[in-house]
């Protein structure tokens, strides 16, 4: 019977109610039978054991094997794993690293520079602090040991925590452990090792790690005994810009708060609120919360009469200032599995369909798996730009969201940004491998039973993938939007 999870030996002190089959809490210990078949069932891996013979033999085909790249990962060395965090965003101090410094004569080693990420936000520092962070998830983690000696401890439990998660995320990985030196104010950090395996820590993490567990189990059960429906919220922001193509604050004509506001961001310690922001009321239907989005639009427009400004969105349409179209997604929970099928179902079209220059942004902003769980249930997801460019762009990536989010399971049989050369190729521009990846996850998500629905709004963003088309960032949306600007008289002298 599919939709069973099976707890692999690993940390053998966990609750017994837990783990045994009477517990009620549907998960299995120890290994399946051989030939028993695993299609729809969860595998979860969190010690050092040998890779189950199941695996190998093709038993657990159509299962979720979590931490199923474990043994890739080891065998990638600490270089070439600190390569990849490095690409994605992170600051890693390995000591593979400092050995090449000594070799090359203090020279960085090969790959691209060090540099802050979207989720961990702190760089290596001197006089700095070690924290062994053990993740079960994207929503369990336990931070050892506890940062009180840090002005704000909390916060930085939290960002060590999520960064940590989304560490071992980009490497394919869904629970492990990983090792932070941070910097003595807490805003500087650095990888400093990773492990895929977990560890027993004493009653504190057993006790987390057995509610985490206790949770996954309880959503898994859910979304397998009926259909994933989610509800989709949004709030993608845009820019003014003066015909000198200055920003204009937004805040000089938008409310801060209220469905078509304005976003605030701190510069040089002072907090600004230079872009607009719609916060459409979240919906199921992505048709819905695009036609909301167009009379949010059309507030706006109303709110700035009279002002000669264009409104702009996209990636980056102005240098230094990208702008974000995160989506919210509740009804389902937030998972590894579904954070990838978020990224190839949408990032991935996304990245070929926006203008070249726009990479720049990244990896601060615009980095796969950059996600937040929200406080009222449901989850963040932060990685693409705005697609607030055109009705027709945000409209598909509204539809995607949705058929990703709610068949994340069928989209794992095929996932382009699970091989580490797409990923390289996401972040360097190989648009010839790029399409590949689309071609794939197209067809893809054309055999989910939530195409048929959304098949008007998908299909027209792949079209223009295939004939080489990008977004332009130049144009004033409200005119792809059918809004009107209303008359701005001249200016006397």
């Amino acid at each position: 019977m599919a939709g069973r999870i099976w707890l692999i030996e690993g940390i053998r002190p966990l609750d017994r109610q837990l783990r045994g089959e009477d517990g009620g809490s549907g998960i299995r210990n120890g290994l399946p039978e051989p030939g028993e078949r695993l299609r729809g069932d969860v595998l979860i891996r969190l010690g050092r054991d040998e890779a189950p013979a199941f695996e190998r033999f093709g038993q657990a085909q159509g299962a979720w094997l979590w931490n199923g790249r474990a043994e890739q990962v080891l065998q990638l060395g600490q270089a070439e794993t600190a390569r990849r965090l490095r690409r994605e965003g992170f600051v890693t101090a390995f000591s593979a690293e400092r050995d090449v410094r000594r070799a090359t004569g203090g020279r960085p080693a090969a790959g691209p520079r060090p540099w802050k990420g979207p989720t961990d936000g702190f760089a290596a520092g001197g006089g700095a602090s070690t924290f062994r962070v053990f993740v079960f998830g994207l929503d369990t983690a336990h931070v050892e040991p506890y940062p009180l000696e840090f002005r704000r401890a909390r916060e930085l439990e939290r960002r060590l925590a999520r960064a940590s998660a989304r560490a071992l995320y980009v490497l394919g990985l869904d629970s492990g452990t990983v090792v932070w030196r941070v910097g003595r104010d807490g805003r500087l950090g650095a990888i400093s090792s990773l492990s895929p395996w977990l560890e027993d820590e004493g009653e504190e993490w057993r006790e987390k790690l057995g509610e985490g567990l206790a949770s996954f189990a309880n959503d898994w059960a859910v979304e397998h005994r009926m259909p994933v429906r989610v509800t989709l919220g949004a709030d993608p922001e845009f820019a003014l810009l003066s015909a000198e193509g200055k920003i204009v604050p937004a805040s000089r004509y938008l409310p801060k708060r209220g469905a078509a506001g304005c976003d605030s961001m701190r510069v040089g310690g002072t907090i600004r609120w230079p872009l607009g922001e719609l916060r459409p009321t979240p919906s199921a239907d992505p048709k819905e919360l695009a036609e909301a989005l167009r009379r949010l639009l059309a507030r706006s427009a109303a709110l700035t009469a009279g002002a000669a400004v264009s409104f702009r969105a996209g990636a980056a349409p102005v240098r230094g200032l990208p702008l974000g179209g995160h989506l919210h997604v509740s009804g389902a929970a937030l998972t590894g599995e579904r954070l990838r099928a978020l990224d190839n179902a949408v990032a991935l079209p996304l990245r070929l369909l926006e203008p070249p220059e726009a990479n720049r942004r990244r990896p601060r902003y615009g980095s796969l798996g950059d996600y937040r769980p929200k406080s009222h249930g449901g989850f963040e997801y932060r990685t693409p730009p705005s697609w607030l460019v055109s009705p027709r762009l945000a409209r598909g990536t509204l539809a995607l969201a949705k058929v990703a989010a709610e068949h994340s399971r069928l989209l794992a049989d095929d996932r382009p940004l699970d091989d580490d050369r797409m990923r390289d190729a996401f972040y360097g521009g190989d648009r010839r491998r790029l399409m590949e990846g689309a071609e794939r996850i197209y067809q893809a998500v054309r055999e989910t039973p939530g195409y048929a629905a959304y098949r008007e709004e998908i299909d027209p963003l792949f079209r223009a993938i295939g004939e080489g088309r990008h977004w332009d960032e130049t144009v004033d949306l409200r005119r792809k939007w059918r809004i009107p600007i209303p008359y701005s008289p001249p200016t006397r002298n």
